[in-house]
C-alpha cells in the first residue's frame, strides 16, 4: 500500500475516489509532488494513501469488498500509530469512510463525505444496469468474453460511462478524450483485458451495498459536502446521505462539480475550519 504523510497536529486521512483501472495505472506514473494537500499540512498531519489496486499501490486479484478495505485503512493507522483521525471519504472512498466510522467510532474525530452517497450504484441508474450485466457475465463466462462484449466507448476504464458528462461540465472534454486516445497507444490488448476484469471486480464490491443502516450508527460530527453541478454523483444523492447520518450537516457549493476536496481551495479551508471546531484540542 502506497501512502504519504506530512505535517504536524491532529491527523487527517484522505480516502480517494475512483476504482482500479488501466487508465489510473498509466496516470500514476506522472504523479508529482503534493499540491492541494499542502493546504492541510500547515495545521494538521495530513495522510493520504492509494487504495488497493489504485494508483501506486499493488493490485491484487481480490479483497475489494468494503469490509476488507476498511481493514486496510485500520491496519495502516495501526502501522503509523494513529489512534484517531479526521476522516475524509471522497466519491468511491465515501462508503469506506462511512463503514469505517460505523465500525471504529473511537478512531474517528470527525467525518467528511465529499461527492458521495450511501448507495453509489442504485438499481434505477442506467450505468448500474450496464455494470451489473457485465459483472454477471464475468462470473459465468470470464474476462475474455466480456471484453469482447464490453460497453461502447469503454477502452481503458469504465469511468467514461460517468466521467464524460463531468468533463463536459468542466469544459475539458476534448482534452479528456485526447488523453485517453494517447494512453491507448501505450498498452496492449492483454493489459486492457486484465485491468477490465480488475476494475469490474472492484466495482462489484459496491453493487448491492446500501449503507443506510451503517450511516444510522455513525456518531461522530459529520459534514457532507457536494457540488451542485456534480455530474458523477448527483447532488440529491449527497443531500439524501446527510439525512441518514444523525446530526450531519449538508453543505452545497453552488458553482462546483465533482472532486471537491482536491479541486477547490475554498472547500479545503471550510474543512480545516470544521476540524478546528471539532478537534480534540478545540
Amino acid at each position: 500500500m502506497f501512502y504519504e504523510v506530512q505535517g504536524e497536529g491532529e491527523t487527517v486521512v484522505f480516502i480517494h475516489g475512483g476504482f482500479p483501472s488501466l487508465d489510473m495505472h498509466l496516470r500514476a506514473q506522472s504523479i508529482g509532488k503534493w499540491t492541494w494537500e499542502m493546504d492541510f499540512t500547515s495545521s494538521h498531519r495530513f495522510m493520504t494513501y492509494d487504495r488497493r489496486g489504485c494508483w501506486r499501490s499493488s493490485c491484487p486479484e481480490g479483497g475489494y469488498d468494503l469490509e476488507n478495505q476498511v481493514r486496510d485503512l485500520n491496519e495502516l493507522l495501526e502501522l503509523l500509530e494513529v489512534e484517531e483521525a479526521h476522516v475524509i471519504g471522497s466519491s468511491a472512498g465515501g462508503p469506506i469512510a462511512m463503514l469505517f466510522a460505523s465500525i471504529y467510532p473511537n478512531r474517528v474525530n470527525t467525518l467528511v463525505l465529499a461527492g458521495t452517497a450511501a448507495d453509489l450504484w442504485p438499481k434505477y441508474d442506467p450505468v448500474t444496469r450496464i455494470v451489473e450485466e457485465q459483472f454477471e457475465c464475468l462470473k459465468k463466462q470470464g474476462a475474455n468474453v466480456i471484453w469482447k462484449n464490453r460497453p461502447s466507448g469503454v477502452e481503458l476504464s469504465f469511468d467514461v460511462l460517468w466521467e464524460r458528462e463531468e468533463m463536459k461540465e468542466r469544459g475539458v472534454l476534448a482534452e479528456y478524450e485526447d488523453r485517453i486516445a494517447q494512453s491507448l497507444k501505450k498498452c496492449s490488448v492483454q493489459d486492457r483485458v486484465q485491468w477490465y476484469e480488475i476494475q469490474l471486480r472492484a466495482i462489484g464490491a459496491y453493487l448491492d451495498r446500501d449503507l443506510t443502516k451503517e450511516c444510522a450508527r455513525i456518531s461522530v460530527p459529520t459534514l457532507v459536502v457536494h457540488g451542485a453541478n456534480d455530474r458523477e454523483v448527483p447532488v440529491d444523492w449527497g443531500r439524501d446521505l446527510s439525512t441518514k447520518i444523525p446530526g450531519a450537516t449538508f453543505r452545497m457549493y453552488k458553482s462546483e462539480s465533482h472532486g471537491l476536496v482536491h479541486r477547490y481551495g475554498v472547500v479545503r479551508q471550510d474543512l480545516i475550519a470544521f476540524y478546528d471546531q471539532n478537534g480534540t484540542t478545540s
